[in-house]
């Protein structure tokens, strides 16, 4: 079972969001706004406008920590979820901002603070993570929730190789619940290569929810299964 990461440290497939198919790849539609947001620091601004190397280097990273952020917050609920997004949104305007000034203090700063975000929002995700293991833990067979829950395969070419899926949480009861969600990867020939458990808050009843599930491990090919589900 995948380890949750802490907050200081940056998941691979966050790394990957930084590659060349990065704004080719919007993982979840609630953050492909922000993703694509990053696509402004292209290698053109560094000669277009006078605009300094050093800014558009520390406003593109800003830019891409508070886009993979927001993907990632798709796990968390209700007011985590709003803040993270209203976060993500603000720290994109302003490194627009500073890149379009160039102001090299505006934009170290929204760098430092991108990070810090960036941060904090893994540390919430670790902690709605292992609530969702020791949900799972005292699940009995697949859980009472498995009919809630529809997976879509994200294709390896998207993620630099990281096995990725996305699931779709519908609260089919009458009052609020949490989820807890675990998703097998199995390579080509059929093995698990790697258990990944995630878990969403506070979704409304008859709310739709999509969340992101992803490994470490970087796969040629790969399927995904939810295997088990509770709701909570």
């Amino acid at each position: 079972m995948t380890t949750p990461s802490g907050p200081a440290e940056r998941h691979p497939l966050r790394r990957a969001l930084t590659g060349p198919a990065a704004q080719a790849c919007a993982i979840l539609a609630s953050a492909a706004a922000l993703t694509a947001g990053a696509a402004a620091c292209s290698s053109s601004e560094k000669t277009v406008g006078g605009i300094s190397p050093a800014v558009v280097s520390a406003a593109s990273e800003a830019s891409v920590r508070a886009a993979s952020a927001a993907a990632e917050a798709s796990e968390l609920g209700g007011e985590q979820a709003s803040a993270a997004a209203s976060g993500a949104a603000s720290l994109l305007s302003e490194a627009a901002s500073a890149r379009a000034a160039s102001a090299s203090a505006a934009a170290s700063s929204v760098q430092s603070r991108a990070a810090a975000f960036e941060s904090s929002v893994s540390a919430q995700i670790s902690m709605a993570r292992a609530s969702a293991s020791t949900a799972l833990a005292g699940a009995t067979g697949t859980g009472n929730a498995l009919s809630d829950v529809t997976l879509t395969g994200v294709p390896t070419t998207a993620t630099d190789g990281y096995p990725a899926a996305i699931l779709t949480i519908t609260n089919s009861t009458s009052t609020a619940a949490n989820y807890a969600v675990q998703v097998d990867f199995s390579d080509s020939s059929g093995a698990t290569v790697e258990t990944v458990v995630v878990g969403t808050a506070d979704v409304a009843p008859g709310e739709r929810r999509t969340v992101l599930a992803h490994g470490d491990k970087q796969v040629q090919s790969n399927s995904a299964k939810v295997v088990r589900a509770q709701r909570y």
